[in-house]
């Protein structure tokens, strides 16, 4: 059985708010909303999802890159050791560098896959949404939401067209 989509439209980011609201309090899930503008609509990303997670991906990874730079470093050291007359066979100075390398490099990359993830770029667009792309570039905001029923889906329509905004299906 497939989800019905509500397809909501409007003209702008104030109403659109309006309607996830809307949404949000009559017990749609975040996950199940989706909105597409021609432009990044902040303050309405941060309704639906809350605050992002990339500062976890990017402290996540430098404690990676910490711990795998200081390791490469230190099994290099007493894999070839080189013995220099009561010097540390682990040299802090060469050590720290190839830590600070791994650590810059692997923050890099785990902040490249968090935006990834948190913009939900890797993930297909719908079929359905390709047929709303020239009224999307004309300035119209779309707003979809899985509901779990087509009767529940008129009523979200019905609670939206009181007020706000244009919709169609």
């Amino acid at each position: 059985m497939t989800v019905p989509l509500l397809h909501l439209s409007c003209r702008t980011a104030d109403e659109a708010g309006h309607i996830i609201s809307l949404l949000l309090s009559r017990n749609v899930k975040p996950k199940d909303i989706e909105v597409l503008s021609a432009e990044p609509l902040h303050e309405l990303g941060e309704t639906i999802s809350g605050k992002s997670r990339l500062p976890a991906f990017v402290l996540a990874g430098a404690a990676l890159g910490i711990v795998a730079g200081w390791s490469m470093a230190a099994l290099t050291a007493r894999l070839y050791p080189l013995n220099t007359g009561g010097m540390p066979v682990v040299a802090a100075l060469p050590a720290g560098i190839v830590t600070y390398e791994s650590m810059m490099l692997l923050a890099v990359l785990f902040t490249l896959a968090g935006m990834l993830l948190e913009g939900r770029l890797l993930r297909r667009r719908r079929k359905e949404y390709e047929e709303y792309a020239d009224s999307i570039v004309d300035g119209e905001i779309h707003i979809f939401a899985r509901v779990a029923s087509e009767e529940e889906s008129e009523d979200l329509r019905l609670a939206v067209e009181t007020g706000l905004c244009g919709s169609e299906t």
